[in-house]
């Protein structure tokens, strides 16, 4: 600023010369046509040398921002910064129609370092200062309060730890957007600064790690509020019944805090919610009457609190795209109205005690992409439609009293990536489609009355990690298909009534961990290629038929913990070979044909002769 301080000093006694010169007695400015040429040309030079050097001083003002995070950053933000270019090409840079800075945007930069606020606040029409999303760390200047005419502030997702927010913000009265969520500040914020800050739209201080605060009485004066976040930075306490006055909310964020007590049913005036997140605390007592004039509600996540009652007032929330409640005590039926409900993609009610059948049409009308019901007590069928747009992903059911089949609707459901319905009454035969979905990650059918074979469209299962269909009643061969789902690490198939030989080509799967096919009646010998299948940790083939010897070949499995080979009719000696697995930590080869010494040192001396 000193250039423009010597030019200021310049047109001042151009100034005094003028009035010194008058006629005496003139204690008034002269009109401007007494000035002569040459002084009006002083006065001109003088108004836009002042210009140029304030527009100069903005360029050396942002040639020290680059030189201060230029040298500890790995960024590509300032390769157009260059003093012999107009400064409102520079990236992130936006200017006024004078040419003076009006915007600093750079965030996503990688950029690193401290940010020098003690000369970016001297860019006197400065009105949004962006830095989100990079690793900018302490300290922060309190130079802050100098930025007078900011209207948004974002330092988002930066690394602050340790840092205080300064201590004092009241100056920066213009602001409409505040953005410091996800900085690990710490300590106190400055509250009393809010009651400048009127005009406030947006503020954004979630994920931080305050000192534990009461919810506070600033916040619930700003009436122009529309998104609010205040997740995870420690409130404790309950919701004030003044949260009813925020009436231009739209974006509501307060989940992962220590808020207790009811939800207030003043909630139920903030009528332009879209987004409501209440989840991880500690909140009681039922869902607040006037819920359901929250026509506009797209998101409303109360999980992993402790709420009690019916979903009686969400009944009227047609709007809803998402509606999560996991991990509650509510109970009663879900209301046939959000079989209805047109945009509906995402319900999560696990682990909670709700009865009854689920409405039929569920999740039918819209792209659906979860549903999660597990751990309650549904009766009823799965209803069929859930896949109908095709881009379901989750199809979580587990620990019901579900009954009736597998609707044949879910094997053409090609982006489903978790099919789980076990622990269940369900019954029937699975669609042959669904073994062999492309996407499918998990299948978990196990502990139903499910009867019939495994397809051979399992071969179409690519991406296939894990087949769980134990305590069945699945019957046929294990078919010789399974060896091309290559991404199998477990299969679980324990407990059916499957028949036939082990597939030689189970050898394949290489990525197999555990097996186990106990408790059916397969036959046959094992096949000595099980023993290529080295990352292998748990094998159970015990109580079938099979018979000869035991290969040695399974000593090549030296990762495995648990082998169970026992309630066959295997015969022969025990291979010392197998004395060299040194993670088995369970072996059980009883109730066999086996002959021969029991073989001993190595991981055998661990183990009784029983």
């Amino acid at each position: 600023m000193g250039w423009v301080f010597e030019m200021e000093k310049l047109c001042v006694w151009i100034l005094v010369f003028k009035w010194a010169t008058a006629p005496p007695g003139d204690n008034v400015a002269p009109p401007l046509d007494s000035w002569s040429p040459l002084y009006s040309f002083y006065l001109i030079f003088c108004f836009f040398s002042l210009l140029s050097g304030i527009q100069t001083d903005d360029l050396q003002i942002l040639m020290q921002l680059k030189s201060s995070l230029l040298e500890t950053s790995n960024t590509n933000a300032f390769i157009s910064w260059e003093a012999n270019k107009s400064m409102c090409n520079f990236t992130g840079i936006t200017c006024n129609s004078d040419g003076f800075v009006t915007e600093i945007k750079l965030s996503y930069q990688n950029l690193t370092g401290v940010l020098p606020l003690d000369s970016i606040c001297h860019l006197q029409s400065l009105e949004k200062l962006s830095f989100q999303s990079n690793y900018l760390h302490c300290p922060i200047m309190d130079h802050l309060s100098n930025c007078v005419n900011l209207q948004c502030l974002d330092l988002s997702n930066n690394n602050f730890t340790g840092c205080s927010v300064p201590a004092d913000m009241s100056s920066l009265s213009q602001l409409q957007y505040l953005y410091l969520n996800e900085c690990g500040f710490s300590g106190t914020f400055p509250w009393k600064s809010l009651q400048n800050m009127t005009g406030l739209v947006h503020l954004s201080l979630g994920d931080n790690l305050f000192n534990p605060f009461s919810f506070p009485k600033e916040v619930l004066k700003l009436t122009n509020l529309t998104w609010l976040n205040l997740s995870n930075c420690s409130i404790q306490g309950t919701i004030p019944a003044e949260i009813g006055n925020l009436k231009e909310l739209i974006n509501l964020e307060l989940y992962l805090n220590n808020l207790i007590g009811d939800i207030p049913v003043e909630i139920g005036n903030l009528l332009n919610l879209s987004w409501l997140d209440l989840s991880d605390n500690s909140f009681t007592g039922k869902l607040p009457a006037g819920l359901r004039n929250l026509t506009k509600l797209e998101m409303f996540d109360a999980s992993r609190n402790y709420l009690e009652g019916d979903l009686f007032e969400l009944r009227f929330l047609n709007n809803l795209v998402s509606l999560k409640l996991s991990d509650n005590k509510l109970s009663g039926h879900v209301p046939a109205e959000l079989g209805e409900f047109k945009k509906l993609e995402t319900l999560s009610v696990r682990r909670n005690s709700f009865t009854g059948p689920l409405p039929q049409k569920l999740g039918s009308w819209a792209e659906f992409y979860t549903i999660d019901v597990s751990k309650n007590f549904f009766t009823g069928p799965i209803p069929p439609d859930m896949c109908k747009q095709g881009t379901m992903r989750y199809l979580l059911m587990l620990q019901n009293n579900l009954t009736g089949e597998i609707p044949a609707s879910y094997a053409n459901c090609s982006t489903l990536r978790f099919f789980k319905v076990n622990d269940n009454s369900l019954s029937g035969i699975v669609p042959a489609g669904i073994w062999g979905l492309p996407n499918v990650y998990t299948i978990d059918i196990a502990l139903n009355y499910i009867e019939g074979p495994i397809a051979s469209d399992i071969k179409n299962a690519k991406s296939l990690a894990q087949l769980f269909a134990a305590n069945n009643r699945l019957s046929g061969e294990l078919p010789a298909e399974i060896s091309e789902a290559t991404s199998l690490d477990s299969i679980q198939l324990n407990d059916n009534e499957l028949t036939g030989e082990i597939p030689y080509t189970i050898c394949n799967l290489s990525l197999l961990q555990i097996l186990d096919i106990s408790n059916n009646s397969l036959s046959g010998e094992i096949p000595e290629v099980l023993g290529r299948l080295i990352i292998l940790r748990l094998l159970n083939l015990s109580h079938n038929n099979l018979t000869n010897h035991l290969p040695s070949s399974l000593a090549n499995l030296s990762q495995l913990e648990s082998l169970d080979l026992s309630s066959n009719k295997l015969t022969g000696q025990i291979p010392i070979q197998l004395t060299s697995l040194t993670f088995l930590a369970k072996l059980n080869l009883s109730q066999n044909k086996l002959t021969g010494p029991i073989p001993r040192g190595m991981q055998f001396g661990t183990f009784e002769n029983s």
